[in-house]
């Protein structure tokens, strides 16, 4: 999941933001994500009050995976230079 810097759509500051899944027509931060009145009738809210830690197999997993992306550009570039 993305998340750019725009204007949240309820307090108009510019902060890492995506759009609310209860109406898609707006944009929220964080903030008003947490705060929002409706939160407990959300099935999938955008923003979580909690950070996860990352763990050791999802570091190495991550390292690993983007490991064998390099070493697939690398060949596909070799690939390409023969062809």
């Amino acid at each position: 999941m993305t998340f750019y810097w725009e204007r949240c759509s309820i307090c108009g500051k510019y902060s890492p933001s995506d759009k609310c899944w209860l109406h898609s027509d707006i944009i929220v931060c964080a903030f008003c994500c947490l705060f929002c009145a409706e939160r407990d009738n959300c099935a999938k809210p955008t923003w979580y009050s909690s950070i996860k830690p990352v763990t050791v197999e999802e570091k190495s997993r991550r390292e690993r995976k983007a490991a064998e992306e390099k070493i697939q550009k690398v060949l596909e570039e070799l690939l390409g230079k023969l062809g």
